[in-house]
């Protein structure tokens, strides 16, 4: 997938100055052939200005969702590493599975986990206040359990 990067200043001020002379050697062209008054080219000579504008503002609407794709990428993969650690487990039945899918209370502390592994804990998110959720020995504790050890192993492996 290609990655949207911020352009700098001067390639816009390069786009402006491009379509500028374009512009002016266009202008010239039309004023010195006669087929054109200067009063008649003076709407054209905003154009740099508003191809440069239109240029920067998709580049920053492409850019914002180029971002927005980043964070639901990180999401995606915090939870097919806690996926994939489940089946190891081999602790889950395949309806153990569709119950956590289901558990609107185990989804909630899934996504606590996710800003706990994405930020780090903070007043509001911490490992220790997930540990305390379940019932010991139900499906959504083992589990819990489970991904609560991938927050602790470090975010390269």
């Amino acid at each position: 997938m290609m990655q949207a990067k911020k352009k700098p200043l001067k390639f816009y001020l390069g786009i402006f100055a491009l379509s500028a002379l374009i512009i002016l050697g266009y202008s010239l062209y039309m004023i010195l052939t006669d087929r054109a008054e200067p009063g008649e080219l003076v709407s054209l000579w905003f154009m740099p200005l508003v191809f440069t504008g239109i240029y920067y503002v998709g580049d920053v609407i492409i850019y914002k969702i180029a971002n927005r794709r980043g964070k639901q990428n990180d999401q995606a993969e915090f939870l097919e590493l806690v996926s994939a650690k489940l089946r190891e487990s081999g602790l889950f039945l395949l309806e153990d599975f569709r119950k956590l899918q289901l558990n609107q209370k185990f989804q909630e502390n899934l996504k606590i986990a996710y800003q706990i592994w994405k930020n780090g804990e903070s007043d509001l998110w911490t490992i220790q206040k997930l540990e305390k959720r379940f019932r010991p020995q139900t499906p959504e504790s083992k589990a819990m359990d489970i991904v609560i050890n991938t927050l602790r192993e470090p975010k390269g492996k």
